[in-house]
């Protein structure tokens, strides 16, 4: 009898073919009486895991249709797992009954970011609470409104300007955020966290230009902070699946009502995956994997 490719797959990657979600609802006082934070957590299998774990961060087109994961989310819950790194994904809009949000002009958007960042405090606090987890080993990722997300918690001070340590982590990786208001000469100059940021220089909905500003302004200020621009890459250049296509819905982007541009790029996502992998390592977070092993890689999106 023969084993199809795909089950042989999955036969190598035995924790991360059968890494099921567990749904949580967290408690979250910054959320309405009554209601709790949705989220979706994975645990690698105990052979392989590393005490680490990484809070997802879905862009504005939420996490999936029907209570899934989208093709981006999936493959990055994979390549973690593989990795022997829990995942968790806080679900910001369907906790508070949206779908998505990228339709929605930012004038009229009623989930700030401020809300998004409690919920990363949130989902933070209890997973150093998680029995296998590691307090110190937590990694913060974020995609284009989570990329932003994760900006927002770097710079999100205490009352006396210092940093709480539910907003220190051990790395935190931002693909294409909106960076406009870091680019400002009143922004933050500090962060909390190690920042890698991660856009194409052809991205017309969250464009490079504003983040270079503000990296270079935490360079100079000795934050930990990098950039890597991809050359004629668009935003979802790290997504799996699609094509090259304008998405004439979204309101917001550089060409206002004129829509947006999303194109998978598979060079520049093998090189961003390469990066994090490295990063990681470094860290001493990821499991130790065979040479023939199959590479998986995740991705990203709006």
């Amino acid at each position: 009898m023969r084993i199809s490719t795909a089950l042989a797959a999955c036969v190598t990657a035995f924790a991360t073919c059968f890494a099921q979600a567990e749904v949580v609802n967290i408690p979250a006082s910054h959320l309405p009486e009554g209601t709790t934070l949705r989220v979706q957590w994975f645990m690698p299998d105990a052979k392989t895991a590393t005490g680490a774990a990484a809070i997802l961060l879905h862009g504005c087109g939420g996490l999936g249709a029907r209570g899934g994961l989208n093709a981006r989310h999936k493959a990055a819950k994979d390549w973690f797992i593989e990795r022997g790194i829990a995942v968790v994904f806080p679900e910001s809009f369907t906790s508070r009954r949206f779908e998505e949000v990228c339709t929605i002009k930012l004038a009229s958007r009623t989930i700030g970011q401020i809300d998004r960042v409690q919920d990363v405090m949130a989902a933070h606090a209890w997973l150093k609470t998680q029995p296998g987890i590691d307090a110190k080993k937590i990694v913060l990722l974020g995609w284009s409104h989570g990329g932003s997300t994760v900006l927002n918690t770097l710079t999100h001070r205490a009352p006396f300007g210092e940093f709480s340590d539910d907003v220190k982590f051990i790395e935190a990786i931002a693909f294409y955020p909106g960076c406009s208001p870091f680019a400002k000469d009143s922004a933050p100059s500090r962060i909390s966290s190690p920042l890698t940021v991660l856009m194409g220089d052809a991205d017309d909905w969250t464009p490079a230009a504003p983040c270079v500003t503000f990296v270079s302004r935490l360079k100079n200020n000795d934050q930990p902070a990098t950039i890597t621009l991809y050359p004629g890459a668009y935003h979802d250049f790290d997504n799996p699946a699609g094509k090259k296509r304008v998405i004439s819905e979204v309101p917001n982007g550089v060409n206002k009502e004129k829509g947006v541009t999303v194109a998978p790029d598979p060079k520049a996502r093998e090189d961003a995956m390469a990066r994090i992998d490295a990063l990681l390592k470094a860290r001493g977070l990821t499991a130790v994997r065979t040479t023939d092993a199959p590479e998986t890689r995740p991705a990203g999106g709006g």
